[in-house]
């Protein structure tokens, strides 16, 4: 599905890890760019493919190239950038659940071409799904600082 500025491709939902573990495969940009961010349902994690993210969960950043594999607990604040485009990633999440939050968020894909307007959401329509999953944005998205 085109969904928070990419294309997500569940592997695993909740049905199926009986509500354990979410997996997702996503080919992001920079539209993907979230805002700085905070889970307080599940810790989440990525396994970069493909591609080049520059994480920041707390007080850190961490480079992300072809290979890397970076964990965000939950309760701690994040984002990432996009350095390399597109980059495709493995997203986990520990218990299930924001692969919920990627579907209220996205339209099928269907085979078709990349929506002309995908994007992360703004905060009016960000906000409400986010609450209904315990995602709390905290933030503007990091390159709006540089």
């Amino acid at each position: 599905m085109w969904s928070l500025g990419g294309l997500f491709t569940v592997k695993l939902d909740h049905a199926a890890s009986q509500g354990q573990l979410a997996v997702l495969e996503a080919v992001v940009s920079r539209a993907a760019e979230p805002p700085l961010h905070i889970h307080h349902r599940e810790d989440e994690a990525w396994y970069v493919l493909d591609g080049h993210i520059n994480f920041h969960v707390a007080q850190q950043v961490i480079e992300a190239k072809t290979g890397s594999f970076v964990f965000a607990p939950m309760g701690i604040p994040h984002a990432f950038t996009v350095e390399a485009e597109p980059t495709r990633v493995l997203v986990f999440a520990t218990p299930s659940g924001f692969e919920g939050f990627v579907r209220d968020l996205g339209v099928p894909a269907d085979g078709e071409d990349e929506p002309p307007d995908l994007t992360v959401p703004g905060p009016e329509i960000l906000g409400p799904v986010g609450d209904r999953y315990g995602i709390e944005v905290i933030g503007p998205p990091l390159r709006l600082g540089e």
